[in-house]
This record gives structure tokens, sequence and C-alpha cells, in this order.
């Protein structure tokens, strides 16, 4: 009997043949590099920068300027008989006199204030509450006013728009105002006293008080001044302020409109 070739049937208690060895797993490629990217040049350059803070400055300028011209506009519809006037103010003092603080029309830089260009001349204005009290009123050297209500009650007017005024005690004084001499301006009688004056340089004191120089006083008074081209400083400051405004804002149009040139590419 001859031998077959078939190969021998594997058994179940066979053991099973050797696997090959798994392949060890394979790591993710590296994620590829991003493209190099090329700064953009800004349009914000220092010139327009620098013309954007000058014209906003400008326009700073001109909001004083133009306030300044509307105060001047509303000052022209304040007259009352050619003088700019202060609305009535009220005041009181149980002493003998009404006083201001010292006003220096002599330091540097206020020359102006009283030049006959500007400042014409000055109104006090006023009235008592009591139809026939007989009142004083006077302008005097603050040194000299000072002297004479040395020891004097008084009631010291800080701000006359205010209501900052000191009580300032003492007695009466020895003799009546309209008695004194160093008054540069006075006028005194009953009702409605006017007192107008011509500023100069000094230091000045305005003092109201009764004629006979007894203490209580109860009175309304106004400001008044004359001035005689304000309706050219008004038009002055205004058209300044006008040409300023327009220049700050073209600057800051043109520093926002204003672009680079285009660079042609290189083929």
């Amino acid at each position: 009997m001859n031998e077959s070739n078939v190969p021998p049937t594997p058994s179940e208690n066979d053991p099973a043949p050797p696997q090959p060895p798994a392949a060890p797993p394979q790591e993710p490629p590296p994620p590829p590099a991003p493209a190099p990217t090329q700064a953009v040049p800004s349009d914000w350059g220092a010139g327009r920068i620098i013309a954007i803070v000058a014209g906003a400055l400008l326009i700073l300028i001109s909001v004083g300027l133009l306030g300044v011209g509307g105060v001047a506009v509303w000052a022209g519809f304040q007259r009352d008989g050619g003088y700019v006037t202060t609305d009535v103010q009220e005041f009181s003092a149980s002493g003998s006199a009404l006083a201001t603080d010292p006003v220096d029309l002599g330091s540097e830089g206020v020359s102006w204030v009283y030049s006959s260009d500007f400042l014409d001349s000055v109104r006090i204005r006023v009235t008592p509450t009591t139809s026939d009290q007989q009142l004083f009123v006077g302008i005097g050297r603050s040194a000299a006013v000072s002297g004479y209500l040395a020891g004097v009650s008084r009631t010291v007017i800080s701000d006359f728009w205010g209501d900052d005024v000191k009580a300032v005690p003492g007695g009466t004084p020895e003799s009546p105002p309209g008695e004194q001499d160093f008054w540069v301006a006075s006028t005194h009688g009953s009702g409605t006293q006017t007192l107008v004056w011509d500023p100069s340089g000094g230091t000045w004191t305005a003092v109201v008080m009764n004629a006979d120089g007894r203490p209580g006083l109860d009175v309304k008074a106004d400001l008044g001044g004359r001035i005689p081209h304000l309706g050219w400083f008004a038009l002055g400051f205004l058209l300044a302020g006008g040409i300023v405004l327009a220049g700050g804002v073209l600057l800051i149009v043109l520093a926002i409109r204003r672009r680079r040139p285009v660079q042609a590419q290189a083929v």
C-alpha cells in the first residue's frame, strides 16, 4: 500500500502554532508648521497722531474763546442806562456800615481793567428798604477807609454775588461819613442813591452807611459797568473762536481720512 502525501490533520491536543509579534503603534505625524506672517504697516503714523492731538487742543481753545464771546453777547443784553448791570442783591447789617473787601486795581497785569478802552465807569446803585432813610454811599482808598472804620461795627462783603459776609464787632463812628474828605466819589440822601466812579489804579473800598452813622442797615444794591466797545469784544472773540474751531476740526478730519499710498507688488 502506497504512502499518501496528505498532511496529517492536526488534533485538538496539538499546541497552537506561535503568532508573530504585534507591530508597535505608530505616532501621529507632527502638524505642519504655520506659514510665516508678514507684519502689515499701520496707517497711524506719528504725523497723524500729532495732527489729531493738535486738533483736539485747538477745539478746547475755541470753546474758551466762544464762551467769552457768548458771555459778552449776554452782557450786552443786560445793559441798563448804558451800563452792564448785575442782578439786585440784598444786604443787611446790625452795625453802622456795609463795606467791601479791598479791591486792588494797582497790581501788575490788571491795568487794562480800568482803562477807558475797556471800562469807562462803574455805577453802584443802592436802595434802602425804607424810602425816607438817609443813606451815604462812598468809595475811598482802602487805607483811609480802614482808619475811619477802625473800631466801628460793620459787615464786610467778600462776594457781591454770594452770601460771603463777615460781621466785625465794634461801636459807632465818631463822625458821620459825609464829613470825611478822603472819599474819591460819594453820594447821600433819601431813597435810591446812585454813585458813578471812574476807576483808577490803587486799592479801593466801597462803603454804605446811614448818613448820620447810626447802626442798622437793610438795602438792595446792584453794580454796573460801562464798557464802550463791548460789541466789538464779543464779535472778536466769537470770530476767533470760530476760526480756531474750524482749524481743529479740519486737522482731525484730514488725519482720519488720510491713507498711505498703495505700493505696487514686484513681479
